[in-house]
């Protein structure tokens, strides 16, 4: 059993005080440790880099507007490089429809991640700020690493909405999507839509979203295998998960590749029971918060106007 589960006066910080660009938890006696469900057990930076060494895809799961777990991404990334690895890093940000600009940006700027940036449109994308995404394509470039798309396009998500028979049955069965997800899994990633909502998504919207989610997940790993090994996948925390997110698949598509997934994680309420990340997570890697702001009162409008046109029950 994890002794200093609660002290943490076992381990060792892995930044220094007023090295984090979130605000908020710094003090927080879990910020900069990484976590080992299965061992139960803190492991320091390095420990969790030679993990990384040793598997085939590395799964990088972020908050998307945290700017530490996107240093900490580039951080993996650059240790990988350090020991001779090229791997591929794949984009859960990028997909299909941005392929014609990657090539534009690399037959004229390929060392200017600024110019990537541009080529990407990226200030139109919906993501958070380049800048915050900077040091992952930092890391990519400077060591001259192939990047690659790995979300469905836009035509593809919007087919999706009518659910997965969109998708001809081959395409399901190669992906590993005609199989099921397992009851809890399935319903764990439904109750996650419906609280990501804040309520407002009926059942049949919900049920919309489980397969677009799903599918996603396929993609991302299909995009890791057609990548080849190794390779590193930069995606949200959702989808990196174990029980049911980017990993099963891959288990269906290559079943003995290694596979370590690591979830970068805000300190908070949702950091305190670490037994809960068992069948999540192979590491979980804490820092401190962006910010304490309601995403139901933040996104109050958007999602009235999604409750007011979502399918009937």
């Amino acid at each position: 059993m994890l002794v200093c589960a609660v002290a943490l006066a076992c381990a060792v910080p892995q930044g220094e005080k007023g090295s984090w660009h979130s605000p908020l938890g710094r003090d927080d006696p879990l910020v900069g440790r990484v976590y080992d469900p299965a061992a139960d057990a803190f492991i320091d930076r390095d420990a969790a880099f030679a993990r990384a060494r040793l598997a085939d895809w590395v799964l990088l799961g972020e908050k998307h507007d945290n700017a530490d777990h996107h240093q900490l991404q580039a951080d993996v990334i650059q240790s990988l490089a350090r020991d001779g690895l090229q791997p591929a890093v794949a984009f859960e940000m990028l997909s299909d429809d941005d392929r014609p600009k990657l090539e534009v940006w690399h037959e004229s700027s390929p060392e200017s991640v600024s110019a990537l940036g541009a080529a990407l449109d990226w200030k139109d994308s919906g993501w958070p700020d380049f800048e915050i995404y900077r040091p992952v394509f930092l890391a990519a470039i400077s060591r001259q690493l192939r990047i690659e798309p790995a979300n469905l396009s836009k035509a593809q998500l919007a087919a999706l909405h009518g659910g997965l028979d969109a998708l001809p049955a081959a395409r399901r069965h190669e992906l590993g999507l005609d199989v099921p997800l397992p009851p809890a899994a399935r319903a764990s990633l439904a109750d996650e839509i419906r609280e990501g909502h804040c309520g407002m998504a009926n059942d049949a919207l919900v049920a919309s979203m489980v397969d677009v989610q799903r599918a996603r997940d396929a993609s991302l790993a299909d995009a890791l295998v057609r990548a080849g090994v190794p390779a590193v996948l930069i995606a949200g925390a959702g989808h990196v998960r174990n029980d049911r997110g980017v990993p099963l698949y891959l288990a269906h598509r290559a079943p003995g590749r290694r596979v370590l997934s690591i979830a970068f994680v805000e300190v908070g309420p949702a950091s305190a029971d670490l037994h809960k990340f068992a069948s999540e997570y192979d590491l979980v890697w804490f820092t401190p918060r962006v910010d304490d702001q309601d995403p139901c009162e933040r996104f109050k409008d958007q999602l009235d106007k999604l409750h007011q046109k979502s399918p009937g029950v």
